[in-house]
């Protein structure tokens, strides 16, 4: 028998002795994309936020998080993250999302509630700084302010830091951290190596315009949005 023959029967006998092997490598994985997209959310403390949403062919949406979606193990996902899920369909120019809660919402291009993100291609380079800025007035005297700051240094460095603080009618504290290393970026994957350690987030260029084309201007890591500072 064959070398090629061989390797086929032991895959087929090894499959058949551990079909679970067919559900945690294969139906995990995510269905085939139809398109990448960003949403702007009202919510408290914030005003407003800006939300990467992938969706997929199969009629399911997912709020993307820190995980890249190569990485993404839906079943695992949808276990600790219900509340991303959900699904789509789409009549004339509307966008129909339904949550995993059963509320519907509906969004359009142009409206100032839904927009195209796009991936990375190298066409568009980013900007040396970009920020996100979180927190807010939680009432009782409370507030609080992060600032997350990431600059590009060149096409392969980067350097980032974070200063938060928070303030009682008693109390205040503050906080800072930073850290430098390596990048790139493959499509809708950024990758960072910083002392060895490789972390890969999800990543997605904004969109600006009508009709819209992709921008610098605005960047999702990691689900989060990010703004120039330029």
């Amino acid at each position: 028998m064959k070398a090629k023959h061989l390797v086929l029967c032991f895959t087929f006998l090894a499959l058949a002795q551990n079909p679970g092997f067919i559900s945690a490598k294969i139906l995990t994985s995510p269905p085939e994309v139809a398109g990448w997209y960003f949403r702007a959310v009202s919510g408290y403390p914030a005003a407003i936020a800006f939300e990467p949403v992938v969706l997929f062919k199969n009629g399911e949406y997912f709020d993307i998080g820190e995980e890249p979606l190569e990485l993404l193990d839906i079943r695992a996902s949808k276990a600790s993250r219900p509340k991303a899920w959900g699904t789509w369909k789409k009549t004339g120019d509307t966008f129909y999302l339904t949550g995993s809660d059963g509320k519907s919402y509906d969004y359009k291009l142009g409206a100032g509630n839904w927009f195209p993100a796009y991936a990375y291609t190298g066409s568009i380079k980013l900007k040396r700084s970009y920020e996100k800025v979180s927190g807010g007035d939680y009432g009782n005297g409370t507030n609080a302010l992060v600032i997350n700051k990431i600059n590009f240094v060149d096409d392969t460095h980067f350097t980032q830091g974070t200063n938060g603080g928070i303030s009682t009618p008693n109390a205040a504290a503050w906080k800072k951290s930073g850290s430098a290393g390596t990048y790139r970026i493959n499509g809708n994957t950024i990758e960072f190596n910083i002392s060895g350690k490789v972390v890969k987030k999800s990543f997605a260029l904004g969109a600006m315009g009508s009709p819209a084309h992709a921008t610098n201007t605005i960047i999702f890591i990691g689900g989060d949005a990010y703004t120039d500072t330029e």
